[in-house]
């Protein structure tokens, strides 16, 4: 039995708010997802400089802390729920690292990239080298997970997107 009210049945305008609402639903996908590429080509990354090196004879370990900075001049903020990278030191692998719940808001950002590295050998072999030119090339490879909403606000999925950035950084003695 179909209920009708005003000579329209229920099931009409179930049918049609659904369909409305699903529609709404696609046009926000959409509509984030060209923002988000918009920006994603928007957005520049360039190692500023390493903050600290630290080594600690204990656990035969070397730490090591590069802020990057991230020029974002697109549509809107960007969140990141995880980024993984690599760091290579003039085409040498060193070490590796993650983070977690960056938010790379319009403008300049300045993000701090930790990681440990026990080959001390080949660390202590470019960083004399390093030290002895005055710069090192520093490169960062990796990827980062981008949730995907609707409307910035609904969780759908999320997108890996694979990056890598190189520059060469001058080393200060003090």
């Amino acid at each position: 039995m179909v209920l009708t009210v005003c000579g329209r049945s229920k099931t009409g305008i179930f049918t049609k708010l659904w369909g409305f609402f699903t529609g709404l639903l696609v046009i926000g996908i959409i509509v984030y997802i060209g923002m988000l590429w918009y920006t994603g080509q928007n957005i520049s990354v360039d190692v500023e400089r390493i903050e600290e090196l630290r080594y600690n004879p204990f656990k035969d370990e070397l730490s090591l802390d590069i802020v990057v900075e991230v020029n974002n001049t697109g549509l809107m903020d960007v969140t990141i729920d995880k980024l993984y990278y690599e760091v290579y030191i003039d085409e040498q692998y060193l070490g590796q690292g993650n983070r977690e719940d960056i938010v790379i808001h319009r403008g300049r950002n300045e993000i701090p990239l930790s990681f440990n590295t026990k080959t001390l050998d080949a660390a202590r072999t470019l960083l004399t080298t390093a030290l002895a030119r005055g710069h090192i090339r520093v490169t960062i490879k990796g990827y980062v997970d981008i949730p995907i909403k609707s409307f910035g606000v609904i969780r759908l999925w999320t997108l890996e997107l694979s990056f890598e950035t190189s520059s060469t950084v001058d080393i200060v003695k003090k």
